[in-house]
């Protein structure tokens, strides 16, 4: 065997190592962007809910905001009258 052959022999299996070391890289991170999508996903829907949620309350403040005033003219009008 020529020395050759040994350098040919000793670059195949290296090869072969190598690709299967970048075949489990690979699948391993496919599977991590699939959770960082999931993950994604899921604080896109929170930040909905929270987007929801703030408004809700906006809309309560102003309906609050407008009772009050409402409530204070007519305690204005109920005071004149007296």
């Amino acid at each position: 065997m020529d020395s050759y052959d040994i350098l040919v022999i000793l670059l195949a299996i290296a090869l072969a190592i190598s690709l299967i070391v970048w075949i489990v890289v690979g699948v391993l991170a496919i599977q991590i962007l699939k959770r960082v999508k999931i993950a994604s996903e899921t604080a896109q829907q929170a930040v909905e809910n929270v987007e929801e949620f703030t408004e809700q309350l906006k809309n309560a403040g102003k309906m609050s905001a407008v009772g009050s005033a409402v409530s204070q003219i007519t305690k204005m009008f109920k005071g004149k009258g007296k």
